[in-house]
């Protein structure tokens, strides 16, 4: 099934892509961020990464969170996504950057394309967002809709 313009408009949608170097990342919409064609066309592969993704054990990084630590859904995700070597980018609500996204944590150590395993990467692998997502501190993505 595929998400809608009226899925993107309401639900905080969290998506993953990877850079130029296989480095895993989260977005996460907030019902107004753009959201690529690669995440549209599938609700079921959306969901299957988020599973993927939020399942996987805490350990493997450290984290640094750019937000405040303040118990909030956003805050506790980004954290223990970069704990475990995902970068995290949330939704800008900045005028001049309109419909963009903001690193709020990042790995110490990066998970890449490559330890995924093969189901996942096969989902993952065209999730392509075209930046070096370790120099990025925002990133604008064209919206499928």
């Amino acid at each position: 099934m595929r998400i809608t313009e009226i899925d993107l408009q309401c639900d905080d949608i969290m998506w993953f892509a990877i850079d130029n170097n296989g480095y895993i990342i989260s977005f996460t919409s907030g019902g107004e961020g753009n959201v690529p064609e690669f995440v549209c066309r599938s609700k079921e592969e959306t969901v299957t990464l988020e599973s993927f993704f939020m399942g996987l054990p805490t350990g493997f990084s450290n984290a640094v969170l750019l937000i405040d630590r303040d118990g909030s859904a956003l805050s506790t995700d980004a954290e223990a996504l970069s704990q475990k070597g995902i970068f995290c980018f949330d939704v800008c609500s900045d005028p001049d950057f309109e419909y963009g996204y903001y690193k709020i944590s990042y790995p110490e150590k990066r998970l890449q394309l490559s330890d995924l395993p093969a189901d996942i990467q096969s989902i993952i692998s065209d999730h392509i967002i075209d930046i070096d997502v370790s120099a990025a501190d925002r990133i604008m993505v064209e919206n499928a809709y």
